[in-house]
């Protein structure tokens, strides 16, 4: 059953991606910046649902400035695109991707490079990372960056690496964390949240996205927290918002503790409303 599951949304979603293409090419004619991520946050909406994610957003939207998570998956970019407009910012192999690369460059995203990405060739400076940087922000949407560098299984934050942070201070940017969580329901085996929705370590994208088509219940939790106001240089604020999503993804993993108990209690399933805990829940 999941193998024709894997198949049947590979069919939908490729079909989607060539609609996708058509539309950037023929009718919407993305560009840059905002009209870029407002265009592929339509277009996220429907992948993400033909994915079979279901998600969750907690706490308030960010309107301008920038938004700092952490980082699990090819999917984030995918899922956050769905919730907003966001102008995104990844490292540059993201473009050479296979689904993901098309995309976000018709959405405008900046792309970095890594010191240790770069080999024999030149890199780029600060100086054309923060121009980028500041192109993003004058956009007027808010502007979204992974600042672990690389995916994680979610079991931990690493460090934040501190170059981004250069950019947020000069241009005086407002800054506010964000956090994510995959979970995984009953029905699908051996498969796990860190090694079958997480992409990490040495995992290929062709076979990890089409297993990960196959199953059943993914559903994504992302919750907006509050502005990061301790920022005497760009070690503290990386630091600050290191801890603050830290402690999120903390606060995330006991809240599903505590609705599994619950479920456990009860013998049944539980159902969150969004009138009780504050939460719009979107169906994938």
């Amino acid at each position: 059953m999941r193998i024709f599951r894997s198949i049947w949304r590979s069919l939908y979603l490729l079909l989607l991606l060539i609609a996708a293409r058509l539309d950037g090419r023929f009718f919407s004619r993305p560009r840059m910046g905002a009209e870029g991520a407002i265009w592929i946050h339509g277009w996220s909406k429907r992948i993400v649902r033909a994915m079979g994610i279901e998600y969750s957003v907690g706490g308030n939207l960010p309107l301008s400035g920038a938004v700092v998570s952490n980082h699990l998956s090819y999917l984030d970019i995918l899922l956050y695109s769905a919730i907003a407009p966001f102008v995104m910012v990844a490292k540059r192999q993201v473009r050479s991707w296979p689904l993901l690369g098309w995309l976000t460059a018709q959405a405008g995203t900046v792309y970095v490079e890594r010191s240790e990405d770069v080999i024999g060739r030149k890199r780029q400076t600060h100086a054309e990372v923060n121009a980028q940087m500041a192109a993003a922000y004058a956009s007027g949407l808010p502007v979204l960056f992974f600042p672990e560098g690389t995916t994680t299984d979610g079991m931990q934050v690493l460090p934040f690496r501190r170059g981004l942070f250069h950019s947020v201070l000069n241009d005086e940017v407002p800054l506010r964390v964000a956090t994510l969580r995959f979970e995984l329901g009953e029905g699908n085996g051996a498969a796990t949240v860190g090694e079958d929705v997480c992409f990490v370590g040495d995992a290929l994208f062709g076979p990890h996205i089409f297993r990960f088509l196959g199953l059943r219940g993914v559903t994504a939790k992302v919750r907006f927290g509050e502005e990061i106001v301790t920022r005497s240089d760009r070690f503290v604020l990386s630091q600050g918002a290191q801890a603050r999503v830290a402690e999120m993804v903390m606060q995330l993993g006991q809240e599903s503790g505590a609705v599994e108990a619950l479920h456990d209690l009860l013998d049944g399933p539980v159902k969150r409303v969004g009138a009780f805990d504050g939460y719009r829940s979107v169906r994938g």
